[in-house]
């Protein structure tokens, strides 16, 4: 609302896996944004992510903490209840939906909101941006490294079982690190900043291919040797 002042903006997601995502913590991390993580089940689906936004707008409501409460691109009927509940604390709750919300905004949310807008094509284009994968060669990569952090390529002649952990970690992080878009390259080195794990997302990847090219599972000391290692192949393209 033009004369309100914005209390925060609250990010609903799920986690999936044991840890909060790169982009997850990336944006937990922004000034003013509170993530709220709910969890993802086998059949790949959010839960518990609904209960946090009906939770946390009844909660902000009954405190008095927010006039107005804006519901961005959700058209869900299980927050109905919740609008109802805030709008007996006085709070006004509006409704933003993406396109047409005769489609994708349910009538009985619609007949509770204080006031439903649309996202047309036009505001979309210019506050969304679709990014594609930058994927830079491994010769290209290579040439921004030191050399010491350059994995040697594989030798065919050498069996899985026979391939040191060294040669293993350096070919699996070269792997990954080629694989990676320019722009998770920086919010990866802006997360070593400031953490010491291993984004899920990377971590899995990292200790199952590395164990599947020495032939066996890695111990603890050497799960840690290979996250170092990692770590210093995203550093050395700072």
């Amino acid at each position: 609302m033009p004369s309100s002042r914005l209390l925060r903006v609250y990010w609903y997601d799920a986690l999936l896996g044991p840890r909060p995502s790169l982009e997850q913590m990336t944006i937990a991390h922004l000034a003013g944004v509170k993530i709220r993580l709910g969890s993802l089940n086998n059949a790949g689906e959010q839960k518990g992510v609904d209960s946090l936004i009906v939770t946390d707008l009844i909660d902000l409501a009954r405190n008095r903490a927010v006039s107005d409460a804006v519901v961005l691109v959700s058209g869900d009927e299980d927050l109905r209840v919740a609008v109802q509940v805030a709008q007996t604390y006085g709070v006004r709750v509006h409704v933003l939906a993406v396109d047409d919300p005769k489609k994708n905004v349910s009538t009985a949310l619609q007949m509770e909101a204080d006031s439903v807008e649309t996202l047309d094509e036009q505001w979309l284009q210019k506050h969304v941006a679709i990014t594609s994968a930058d994927v830079r060669s491994v010769s290209t990569l290579s040439a921004a490294a030191p050399v010491s952090m350059v994995a040697p390529a594989p030798n065919n002649n050498v069996s899985q079982a026979e391939m040191s952990l060294d040669v293993a970690v350096q070919c699996v992080c070269n792997e990954l690190v080629t694989k990676t878009a320019g722009g998770e390259v920086q919010q990866l080195n802006s997360h070593f900043d400031s953490n010491t794990t291993v984004p899920p997302e990377y971590d899995g990847k990292l200790i199952a291919k590395t164990a599947t090219l020495i032939g066996r599972k890695l111990m603890a000391e050497e799960k840690r040797f290979a996250r170092g290692i990692f770590v210093k192949h995203l550093r050395a393209l700072r």
